[in-house]
């Protein structure tokens, strides 16, 4: 498998078997809708400040995975609603200012609507079932060439 960067690839959310959970499905999922909903004016912003495509990806695949913490923190009842917060953008894209930050958010928060439009009707049930194997780490079709 070629663990390139060059596209949010399912293996950059597993190292190990026990971790191609449905939990870390959703958080692919999640890594993939920011990417596509950074509008391609932002992006050309973000590679003159040095987020190359591979860079940009990375940012959006940690930013999933710190989101993944919220989520938990959620489901144990730690905080009352689903937060998305400027803390967890800026960690995954430092180096950048307020205003970009802000835009970042706004595209995190999209990008948060439309994959939970999805699981209402996905049987996957990647929160509830977030424990379980997921079987579409294992399928070839949603890995790049």
């Amino acid at each position: 498998m070629n663990k390139s960067s060059s596209r949010i690839e399912p293996y950059h959310f597993f190292s190990t078997p026990e971790e191609k959970t449905k939990f870390n499905w959703f958080a692919f999922e999640l890594a993939c809708e920011i990417e596509h909903a950074i509008p391609k004016l932002l992006k050309t912003y973000l590679s003159k400040s040095g987020y190359t495509k591979i860079k940009l990806n990375q940012a959006c695949v940690t930013l999933a995975k710190l989101l993944q913490s919220v989520v938990l923190q959620k489901l144990r009842n730690e905080i009352p609603h689903m937060q998305l917060n400027y803390t967890e953008v800026e960690k995954s894209f430092p180096n950048l200012n307020d205003k970009t930050i802000d835009k970042l958010l706004s595209c995190t928060n999209a990008a948060w609507e439309r994959l939970l439009e999805g699981c209402v009707s996905c049987p996957t049930a990647c929160i509830t079932n977030k424990d379980d194997y997921c079987v579409n780490f294992d399928d070839k079709s949603f890995y790049g060439s």
